[in-house]
């Protein structure tokens, strides 16, 4: 039986760098961090025989981001994916004052697809990226008057 929404992992490639964005730039808080954990547990439970991260646990806007930054085995780039090939393709966020948002995070160097579009009366939505390219939706439910 499931119980709650718990997290989302993310494996990245430069924990510095990941948690600029997610805590920095996007308001996330640091739950806790762990420069280095390993062991059998991990390794069965990630299905990599000797794994070891840095691992890192923010929570904001209603979930938790799990961050991993693996020391062992070494990951792969897969390239870029479409929104239209399989898998997770976005994670989103609902926000409030999306324009004045999107303007402070381009300025920081973060990558959009394009400024904030009206999907429909009441819905302004925009993608970004984050340091791995991973899709991240920013969207703003105008509250009916």
């Amino acid at each position: 039986m499931l119980a709650s929404w718990h997290h989302v992992g993310i494996s990245v490639r430069d924990m510095p760098r990941a948690l600029h964005f997610y805590r920095d730039l996007l308001g996330f808080e640091l739950e806790w961090e762990h420069k280095e954990r390993g062991g059998p547990e991990l390794s069965k439970v990630v299905g990599m025989a000797e794994a070891r991260a840095h691992i890192a646990m923010l929570q904001g806007y209603g979930g938790r981001i799990e961050l991993f930054c693996y020391l062992n085995p070494e990951g792969k780039d897969l390239g870029p994916r479409r929104q239209c090939d399989f898998g997770l393709i976005h994670m989103a966020l609902s926000v409030r004052d999306i324009r004045p948002l999107y303007e402070r995070l381009s300025a920081a160097g973060v990558d959009f697809n394009c400024p904030p579009q009206e999907l429909r009366p009441g819905v302004t939505a925009t993608y970004m990226n984050d340091p791995e390219g991973n899709t991240i939706e920013l969207v703003e439910y105008q509250e009916e008057a």
